[in-house]
């Protein structure tokens, strides 16, 4: 199922370019673009109920690679029309078409660990929470306030291809009060003043904030947090990037959870 090309004034290239720069186009279609080859694999090789790849466009270099499926439409363009749509330098030279499959927000109230982000706006520091909260078998990235739309491609791109096995929501407070009501704690991070991450121990139903770089977490939600939590760090560092921050308290969590 593959067909060719060449010409820029193709409908699906501005369709392609659309889905590669327009939060609009992405939200209307319910589709979005993910490059490389790892994050292709994933999804070819792992059945998944939230996304689906549709749609295959690669350079001609790729045509006798044998990894390509024979039952999915590949189409071909020349390096100068790929190098349009991507926005990778040194671009591996395919990229997939997704659909995503949105599902009503749903959580298991007896069990849990849930990643809450408060208006998180860097996509790299997104894209790296959710590798790894995949990685500290979180159950969901929960997005919160005014967060970077998570199908942008420098979003998609940065979480490695783990994208597929974290469900994502976009939740507001009646969300987390359902969590907060079931006996969920909600273990915000602070700079100083909170209990000792490395000292702490969790009850199986965890939600774990982290705010952005810029602001940290909201008033409001800071007044719900249940619990609040502090890195310990050496006098010569102040802060940590709020990737890295929370990458390390979903793993101390992951180890230190009460059975």
């Amino acid at each position: 199922m593959i067909r060719e090309i060449t010409s820029a004034t193709n409908p699906l290239v501005k369709q392609l370019r659309a889905l590669s720069t327009s939060k609009k186009a992405r939200q209307e279609s319910g589709t979005f673009l993910i490059e490389g080859w790892r994050g292709i694999e994933t999804l070819l090789h792992h059945t998944n109920d939230r996304y689906r790849l549709e749609t295959l466009v690669a350079t001609p270099e790729w045509t006798d690679d044998p990894r390509l499926p024979d039952d999915m439409e590949t189409v071909l363009f020349p390096e100068h029309l790929f190098e349009k749509i991507s926005d990778v330098c040194n671009a591996q030279g395919i990229m997939g078409v997704v659909r995503h499959l949105p599902r009503p927000f749903e959580f298991n109230p007896d069990a849990g660990r849930y990643l809450l982000l408060d208006n998180l706006r860097d996509p790299g520091n997104l894209g790296t929470l959710i590798r790894s909260a995949v990685g500290a078998a979180f159950d969901a990235v929960l997005l919160y306030g005014d967060c970077v739309e998570p199908f942008t491609p420098k979003v998609v791109r940065s979480t490695m291809g783990t994208f597929a096995f974290a469900p994502l929501w976009q939740v507001g407070d009646e969300a987390i009060g359902q969590l907060l009501e079931t006996g969920y704690e909600l273990c915000a991070t602070t700079g100083q003043g909170g209990e000792n991450l490395y000292a702490a121990t969790f009850s199986s139903r965890i939600l774990l904030a982290i705010g952005s770089e810029a602001h940290g977490i909201s008033d409001g939600l800071m007044q719900r947090a249940t619990r609040r939590l502090t890195i310990p760090l050496a006098p010569a560092c102040e802060s940590l990037n709020a990737a890295i921050a929370g990458s390390i308290c979903m793993f101390q969590m992951a180890q230190r959870t009460r059975r």
